[in-house]
């Protein structure tokens, strides 16, 4: 049943109390009132008592479906209305599952990326270190060439060879026992 289903069968419960009499001299109203001063305070057809309210919120906030929610406004999420609905209470768990997965992705992401930064940095460290060896390298080829180490020697005592270099033949140890 919808909540305008219980208010028009609330509405056509009659309690003899509630019923509005017709009195024709006001005087007697005074009079009446004066004479039962125990009576209930007259309530009109639609004001209901506390009871009366919070079964129907007991009602509301265990029942099965949930047509008549409010839209979902920015008041209702703040104010926390939103909480009290039965498609909440459904899908509180996945609620939570989606919630850990994007702080699980957020994280990952955050990390690859601390990652990715780090062997960005290394990489550039390595080219830099792989530059400066190849500048060493090219340079220690350019002072041990045989005319920069001439001309190095120029100015001691020590002479570049004249004399054709002299190959040794190195023989196997059974040529070298036949030999003597």
């Amino acid at each position: 049943m919808s909540k305008k289903q219980d208010n028009d069968e609330f509405d056509q419960i009659e309690d003899p109390e509630l019923e509005e009499e017709t009195v024709s001299d006001p005087e007697e109203i005074v009079e009446e009132e004066a004479e039962e001063p125990k009576k209930k305070p007259r309530r009109g057809k639609r004001e209901r008592t506390e009871e009366e309210k919070a079964a129907s919120a007991f009602k509301h906030l265990t029942a099965e479906e949930d047509e008549d929610r409010p839209g979902v406004s920015l008041r209702t999420i703040l104010g926390g209305d939103i909480l009290q609905g039965k498609w909440f209470r459904r899908n509180f768990w996945f609620i939570c599952m989606v919630a850990l997965m994007c702080i699980f992705y957020v994280s990952n992401r955050y990390s690859c990326q601390q990652a990715i930064i780090e062997t960005d940095r290394l990489m550039d460290t390595l080219a830099d270190r792989r530059y400066k060896a190849l500048t060493a390298e090219s340079q220690v080829k350019e002072y041990s060439r045989r005319s920069k180490v001439e001309a190095s020697l120029q100015d001691t005592t020590l002479r570049p060879n004249n004399k054709p270099i002299l190959v040794i033949p190195v023989g196997t140890p059974d040529s070298a026992s036949t030999a003597q």
